[in-house]
């Protein structure tokens, strides 16, 4: 009684010493996990542990000891430690389904689906409810064997038809197979079951627009929660779908108070304009409407210098990044704002000035360093640009378009094939479908003269990546060097349309 009363009350020492005095006095699984579950409360997890540990000692054969003791694992991720501890139990009570259904939860959110499976099918059919065949469910998702999730899950709504847990699962599986009608009614059943979160109704909305649907979409939306939150979410989905219409019949009606939803009204608001009503001095209004200490300011900013770019305001746009910059030195985007608008003028000095400052305050930022090495590039400084990427690498070995940078300019060169292919591979393994580093590789094998394997990565390169010039010389240079002259043709045409009057491509196409 002293203990609940303490704890109640918030008294955190004498909720300890009375728990002290209990254990004193009994040593029963239940004081233990009333101990226990009042130290977890207190964020104490590794006291908890002990006396959870302790009462196992003393009832290795309590099922509740055992099973907090692995939550209080599963709470961390430790989920091998979990594992374990409800695998020792079982060793002795293998008829606990319960608990057999707590080690295949474990698992399953280990990712361990096969032996999740593997514990599920111990349990006999008679056991099985409907929660066992959810999980099995999942774990076969997990193997990716849908069809079969699918068919467990309609046997656990039949023992449990308000299962709604089991019913989004199906939807989303549903959705994974692309059966987008079977997955709407799903959602609709859920939402038959009283289910009145925005995520239902958003999820039938993201469907009927894959369907191309747009007015039911909308229909949806509004039956659905009336709050600004969910109205923002649904706008976004009308927005990346390029129904415009729909995402003004979603804007335009929301409050413009002061709060914060206000301001994301306003961004938004920016967005239609820009990307439905090709306005970008009516998406400029709005966002200058958006406070200094708003949480969405800085997002706003990089908004409107690239719409002031757009608009070709080249000199406005660094005019605000500039104030910006020196209002809030410490935020780096507005160097890189800075830099990237200068690089966009072709003022590269300028943009190499703006960066070396920001290095002096972050000196071993690989973002900054990166931009730095290919102004650098652009400036003619190829081997200060190669330097710069290599301090990259000597940071961050794994930084990807380093690597690649590094190793195309090593093969370009002829200086180190060897160390070049190490390069470029190891990019293309943090990359694999990067379309300029299998270009990359596609070159290091036409330079040492491996045709054959130079074609086919230069053919999975304009695939990945069809409106880049160089990439599309480079096509033209290996189709030519592997007697595919039609292609060859091809490819210098590609690279002509995309940068016209490059006497160099001309002069190789008039070649042919």
């Amino acid at each position: 009684m002293q203990f609940e009363t303490a704890q109640r009350l918030g008294q955190h020492d004498k909720a300890v010493a009375a728990i002290d005095r209990l254990l004193e006095l009994s040593s029963t699984p239940r004081v233990f996990l009333e101990g226990a579950n009042f130290y977890w409360s207190q964020n104490d997890v590794g006291t908890a542990r002990t006396l959870l540990k302790q009462g196992i000692e003393l009832h290795p054969e309590n099922r509740d000891l055992v099973l907090t003791l692995a939550t209080t694992y599963f709470a961390e991720k430790r989920f091998d430690a979990a594992a374990v501890t409800i695998e020792d139990y079982l060793t002795r009570h293998p008829d606990d389904w319960g608990a057999q259904k707590e080690l295949a939860v474990v698992l399953i959110e280990s990712k361990h689906f096969a032996r999740a499976l593997d514990v599920l099918k111990r349990v006999p059919d008679d056991s099985r409810d409907a929660s066992m065949l959810y999980y099995s469910a999942k774990a076969s998702a997990g193997l990716g064997l849908n069809r079969q999730a699918i068919g467990k899950l309609y046997r656990a709504v039949e023992l449990k038809p308000e299962f709604v847990e089991a019913w989004a699962e199906m939807a989303y599986l549903f959705e994974v197979e692309r059966d987008y009608v079977a997955a709407e009614e799903t959602y609709n059943r859920i939402l038959e079951l009283g289910e009145t979160s925005g995520e239902v109704w958003l999820r039938l909305i993201d469907l009927n627009l894959k369907m191309n649907n747009p007015d039911k979409a909308l229909s949806l939306f509004k039956q659905g929660p009336e709050d600004t939150q969910f109205a923002l979410e649904a706008a976004t989905m009308f927005l990346e779908e390029k129904f415009f219409d729909q995402a003004h019949t979603v804007l335009d009606p929301l409050p413009l108070d002061e709060s914060e939803a206000a301001s994301r009204v306003w961004f938004y608001k920016a967005l239609l304009a820009y990307d439905g009503d090709q306005n970008p001095g009516k998406a400029l209004s709005f966002l200058e409407r958006i406070p200094r200490e708003d949480v969405h300011h800085d997002k706003a900013i990089r908004f409107r210098v690239q719409l002031l770019v757009d608009i070709g305001k080249s000199d406005a746009a660094l005019s605000l990044v500039e104030h910006e910059k020196e209002q809030n030195p410490d935020i780096k985007d507005y160097w890189l704002l800075e830099a990237s608008i200068h690089e966009t003028l072709g003022h590269n000095d300028e943009a190499r000035k703006v960066l070396e400052g920001a290095l002096s305050h972050w000196p071993k930022d690989t973002g900054l360093l990166y931009t730095l090495g290919i102004v650098q590039d652009k400036q003619g400084l190829r081997q200060e640009g190669i330097a710069t990427m290599e301090r990259i690498i000597s940071i961050n070995p794994e930084h990807a378009d380093a690597l690649n940078y590094v190793g195309y300019a090593l093969a370009e060169d002829g200086e180190d094939f060897d160390r070049a292919a190490i390069l470029i591979n190891r990019a293309l393994e943090l990359k694999p479908e990067s379309g300029y580093i299998i270009d990359s590789l596609a070159w290091l094998y036409y330079l040492q003269g491996d045709y054959a394997k130079a074609w086919e990565h230069i053919v999975r390169a304009v695939e990945r990546v069809a409106d880049d010039p160089t990439i599309w010389e480079h096509y033209g240079d290996i189709a030519r060097a592997a007697g595919k002259m039609t292609k060859a043709r091809e490819g210098y045409r590609n690279s002509l349309e995309l940068n016209p009057g490059n006497p160099a491509v001309q002069e190789k196409l008039d070649a042919l």
